[in-house]
């Protein structure tokens, strides 16, 4: 993992025990995110684990979606459903991890950090993680098409965020979440980033709390 990410996240609270079955491709929520996400997780993959690593993953997949796993015809911006990107990091966190959920901290860490690019990197260098957190909220449709990133309060050195109407009942994808949310925060001038916080408050409602120095 990366060096010191799981004592930089708690361990997923879920008081209310909202069932969190496994990510299954083939039973849609109709949430859908932009195809950079896959492609560059595939990419990670690859480089990361090895060429054959996702092949088991892509043949269990329903036959309309194997056509979305060929990443030279893989369109960034286009629309895929969701749960191919998260299906394909519980394939990850299975067959690389030993089922260690929170490896997908470190995968959506990764991730968030490849997607941001020079430009809003170094204008987010100048913000606080309240501002940058906002400013995710603001492209979150650049994203996904559902859901919505909020800040509710902010008290330096913390504020507490939420994420609603998220509508993927996976553990691994929360974690990927909270992994992609450090990222974007250490992208700002705040030190020392982590979540104190990290609840399923309810089926819909992902509460966190963050605090850096």
């Amino acid at each position: 993992m990366t060096p010191g990410m799981t004592g930089r996240v708690p361990v997923f609270a879920n008081p209310g025990r909202v069932p969190l079955p496994p990510v299954d491709p083939s039973r849609p929520t109709g949430g859908r995110m932009k195809g950079f996400g896959l492609l560059h997780l595939l990419e990670y993959a690859q480089a990361k684990y090895g060429a054959e690593v996702m092949q088991p993953w892509v043949e269990q997949l329903p036959a309309p979606l194997q056509r979305y796993t060929v990443t030279a015809g893989l369109t960034s911006i286009g629309w895929l459903p969701m749960e191919l990107y998260f299906s394909a990091i519980e394939h990850l966190v299975k067959t690389q991890h030993h089922g260690d959920v929170r490896a997908a901290l470190d995968i959506g860490h990764a991730m968030a950090a490849r997607d941001i690019g020079a430009f809003f990197r170094t204008a987010m260098s100048f913000a606080t993680p309240p501002t940058v957190f906002s400013l995710a909220g603001r492209f979150w449709r650049s994203y996904f098409d559902f859901g919505e990133l909020a800040v509710t309060k902010k008290q330096p050195p913390t504020a507490d965020a939420e994420l609603r109407d998220w509508p993927l009942r996976a553990e691994v994808a929360y974690h990927e979440l909270a992994g992609s949310f450090i990222a974007w925060m250490e992208a700002s001038k705040a030190k020392d980033v982590r979540l104190t916080r990290f609840e399923l408050t309810s089926p819909g409602l992902l509460s966190l709390t963050i605090h850096w120095s």
